[in-house]
């Protein structure tokens, strides 16, 4: 359990992976809510455009068709608004949605060490993908470790001169 724990430089890379996919999550948004905007203001000129021509128009059916795709157009302006609207900032910060998850990967043996018999069963669903198995001859096998455990340590592994794996 002890070594699940990324070395430090490692877990602040990994950190500041996370917080650069936050930033570009919402940097998405915002061009997001960019073309919504543009798509709204075409359409409300298109909606201008139909109701010059209302007031030119004499025929009362060419009138009643303008009158329904003004109808239209307005029903998917209100639908663009309530995307905009909904398409607004996080509701929590990146520190407040992930402050438990990254301190639980930064040092999984905190939680471990507790005591607590729910948090030590957590910790073992978070931390191995499989129940972790018991050789009467052998000992504890190595146990399989979850995707984020496999990454951190996949980046502290490095080849030295020699060939030989390093972990930092």
């Amino acid at each position: 359990m002890q070594s699940l724990k990324p070395s430090e430089g490692m877990f602040a890379m990994a950190s500041k992976m996370f917080k650069d996919a936050w930033g570009q999550r919402a940097g998405q948004m915002e061009a997001d809510k960019r073309l919504i905007r543009t798509e709204r203001n075409q359409i409300e000129k298109k909606i201008e455009g139909l109701l010059d021509r209302v007031v030119e128009a004499d025929s009362p059916t060419l009138i009643t068709a303008y009158e329904k795709r003004i109808e239209k157009m307005e029903r998917e302006k209100l639908i663009l608004d309530e995307k905009l609207h909904n398409k607004g900032k996080p509701m929590h910060t990146f520190e407040q949605m992930f402050e438990h998850a990254l301190q639980f990967l930064s040092n999984p043996w905190k939680l471990w060490k507790s005591g607590n018999l729910i948090a030590q069963r957590t910790v073992l669903r978070l931390a191995f993908a499989e129940q972790i198995t018991y050789a009467r001859n052998k000992g504890l096998r190595t146990p399989k470790t979850t995707l984020p455990f496999k990454v951190l340590e996949g980046f502290s592994c490095q080849k030295n001169n020699g060939g030989d794996e390093v972990r930092h």
